[in-house]
This record gives structure tokens, sequence and C-alpha cells, in this order.
């Protein structure tokens, strides 16, 4: 997960035995509703070959567990405590293409994994309201470190490849194919800026730094929170001239 602007893999020790390096992940991340919530939720994965026999373990907000297993086809399920949903299931697999079997009112994903491919799918859950369960809705998406997307896979025409977020800020993994100008903006539910940054570039990848205002980030610790989630805007206009791309990603700041 995100620790101080770096995603690193973790292993995971299963009955005091490592999970197996095969060059490949197969990462499951956690994300509350509303962001800082303490609940801690259960996952079980299963599939053959590497989980026969289903392993169970559990996820705070904002965390992930990583494994490495040998190609095959897993089932990932959330396990909720009572009182909560799935609000929404979003994965992103290295190959480019999109089998995910997605299940969102049964709280699961099918993920055909290939060997040495990598895989991350994020599950947002959400406490169900005195309402009554809501219909599932935009969670938070999968944000796999740039390491993971090969050259090969790289698209011909200005792409977000990958954010990240930690303390206070968020991070977009930009390409570009012109020399061109990336800016970044912060936004809240309701569409209000809570911070910006602006690069301009060559072609090439680029990372976009976009800082939260510290007024913000103190105003919303007085009201004890800990993390927010925002909608992260990135625009991309070629300095030539040229249509303007713009990338929405919803990402959860630490503050």
């Amino acid at each position: 997960m995100r620790v101080h602007g770096r995603l690193l893999v973790a292993t995971l020790v299963i009955l005091g035995v490592a999970a197996p390096e095969a060059g490949a992940t197969l990462r499951t991340v956690n994300h509350n509703d509303p962001a800082g919530d303490p609940t801690v939720i259960s996952y079980r994965i299963e599939g053959a070959p590497a989980f026969v026999t289903p392993i169970e373990f559990q996820l705070t907000d904002g965390d992930y567990r990583s494994f490495g297993p040998s190609g095959g086809t897993y089932t990932i399920s959330a396990l909720l405590p009572q009182g909560w949903q799935v609000a929404d299931i979003q994965c992103v697999g290295s190959s480019g293409v999109n089998d995910f079997t997605i299940d969102i009112p049964n709280g699961r994903v099918t993920v055909p994994h290939g060997e040495g491919e990598h895989d991350t799918c994020t599950f947002t859950n959400r406490r169900i309201p005195s309402s009554g369960p809501s219909a599932p809705s935009p969670g938070i998406s999968p944000a796999p470190p740039r390491s993971e997307v090969p050259e090969s896979m790289l698209p011909r025409r200005p792409a977000l490849l990958g954010v990240v977020a930690g303390r206070r800020f968020a991070e977009a993994t930009v390409r570009i194919t012109r020399e061109s100008s990336v800016k970044g903006r912060l936004l809240s539910s309701r569409g209000k800026t809570l911070g910006a940054a602006r690069i301009r570039r060559k072609p090439g990848t680029h990372v976009l730094h976009v800082g939260l205002k510290r007024n913000v980030a103190r105003t919303m610790r007085r009201r004890g929170l800990r993390k927010i989630t925002l909608t992260l805007r990135v625009a991309v206009t070629a300095l030539s001239g040229g249509a303007t791309h713009v990338f929405t990603y919803r990402v959860l700041v630490k503050l």
C-alpha cells in the first residue's frame, strides 16, 4: 500500500510459510466508506492451484494484502460484518485484458490470473444507511505501481497510467506523446478545488504531484477526520494545439 509515496508489495505469511514468489502479484485492496472508519473487513481467497484450501485474512481501511500465486483462476470474496455492504469492486491487470468477473451483490470477484501477471482488485465497502441497502455506486479505483505496467502495453495517446495517494497529496503518473501542459486538481464531492498543480513536459512518462491545501487539511483534522475521499482530475493539453484529454480518479488522501 502507500508508504511515504511509494507502493510496496507485501509478502503474506500463512501458517509460517511465505507465499511463493512467482514474479506476479494478486493484490486485494480495502477501502471503507466513510473513509477512516476503523472497522476490520475479512476476505477469503480460493482457487486452484495455489488456494485449493481457502485462506482468510483481514484488512483495515486503506490496507491491502498481496500474494504471488502461480497462474490459475481465483475468487476473492469480502466477508462483511453486520451493517455493511460492498458498494463497488474495481480491478486492473498488467495484461491489459479486462476479463475479471465482478459480482457486487455477492461481494466477490473472479480473477483469471495469468502466469507472471499482476492483478489488483479494490473493494469499497460502505455502512448500510438506516433506509436499507443502497444501490452500488462508484468506489475507489485500483492504483497498481508503475513498475507493473509493461512498456508493451503503454498507450499511444495521452494516458493516466496510475495514481497513488499519501499524506495530504496525490500523484498521477501520466504518459504524453507530445509536449504538453498537465494540470491536476483535487476536488471535493461538491466539485470544490482543494489542491492544484501544473507541469509542462516533453513526450514521456511523468509524475504530477498535487498537494492538499494546508488550511483544508487543518480544518478536516479539527473535525476529527484522518482520511478523506477526493477526486483527482488530470487534464493533458498538447502545447502545439489539439484536444484536451481529461482523466478522473478517486483517491483516499490521508490528513
